[in-house]
């Protein structure tokens, strides 16, 4: 019994230690690191929570207990989302934005262009995408005629493909961002594809303060989606929020699987985002399903002319 307290109480004192720290990604990103992972370690820490109370280390798992109750709350992002609607209205005032990171053009080409015609998305944003031919990009030229393709290491880069002609254009390859306007509704929306560097030790931090200049330079209303390599609830994705004018579309969207299998699906991660100006609606969002990428599609369907 005493070696099985004294375990608990370590592997509960880490992971409390390490929930707190994650509330602090203001201060410094190794702390915003912890964060990423508040989901899973709030998991881990229930069959120890009960362990503390089976050996009677009532303090203890008060003080855990109490470090759960807080993370939780703050999980605030998970709540309030809806499901895209199998009915979804067409035309004007609706726009239906699907992003997807193709995995260092990884992704099967053929896969991918099958699951978008049966989704038949109005404008498209990729992430680690071919930016030479040949390419998922050439591959959808005929239907998604309009594209902007933004390189940023070699051959990699990302992209916003539309059915409609853009109205205007921007790329920002340090800072991997790409973003075209379109027309919808009879009004103009900017659609942002994202790609974050990976939290810290890497420069994420570095690259989110870069871009607090930017976003201020984009047309409004703004869709920002892609792969953000940070949760939802991170200082990270939030501060891009508050920089950019923008809202976090809520909801639990465990995107990066780390491969298409059940310890992928398990261990999965929420680090691809849409964001939105106040301006805009959420007509509904989900995840995709596997398409050879380790990141699943994201869908989310806004109504541009709602408020």
């Amino acid at each position: 019994m005493n070696s099985l307290r004294r375990f608990s109480l370590l592997c509960s004192l880490a992971i409390a230690a390490a929930l707190i720290a994650g509330q602090f990604g203001a201060f410094h990103p190794l702390a915003d690191s912890f964060s990423h992972l508040r989901l899973h370690l709030l998991v881990l820490a229930i069959p120890f929570l009960l362990a503390l109370l089976v050996t009677r280390a009532w303090i203890s798992a008060l003080f855990l207990t109490t470090v759960i109750v807080v993370s939780a709350g703050s999980l605030g992002q998970l709540f309030g989302g809806s499901m895209l609607s199998e009915d979804r209205p067409q035309g004007a005032g609706h726009l239906r934005v699907l992003s997807l990171n193709m995995n260092h053009n990884h992704a099967k080409i053929e896969q991918v262009a099958a699951y978008i015609a049966e989704i038949k998305p109005d404008v498209i944003t990729l992430q680690e995408a071919a930016v030479e031919q040949p390419g998922l990009t050439k591959r959808l030229k005929e239907t998604y005629p309009h594209q902007v393709i933004c390189p940023y290491r070699g051959a990699v880069g990302i992209a916003v493909l539309s059915r409609t002609a853009f109205t205007g254009t921007g790329c920002l390859e340090d800072h991997r961002l790409a973003w075209a306007t379109v027309s919808g509704g009879g009004r103009d929306t900017t659609v942002a594809s994202l790609h974050l560097r990976w939290p810290f030790p890497l420069p994420q931090a570095a690259q989110i303060e870069a871009l607090a200049a930017i976003w201020d330079q984009l047309d409004t209303p703004l869709i920002i989606t892609g792969d953000f390599n940070a949760a939802p609830w991170s200082h990270a994705v939030q501060k891009i929020a508050a920089d950019s004018g923008t809202r976090v579309v809520p909801g639990l969207r465990r995107s990066f699987t780390w491969g298409d299998n059940w310890l992928g699906d398990l261990m999965a991660l929420p680090i691809d985002h849409a964001l939105i100006s106040p301006t805009l609606k959420v007509g509904g969002a989900a995840l995709g399903p596997h398409v050879s990428s380790d990141h699943l599609p994201l869908i989310v369907d806004i109504e541009t002319g709602a408020l």
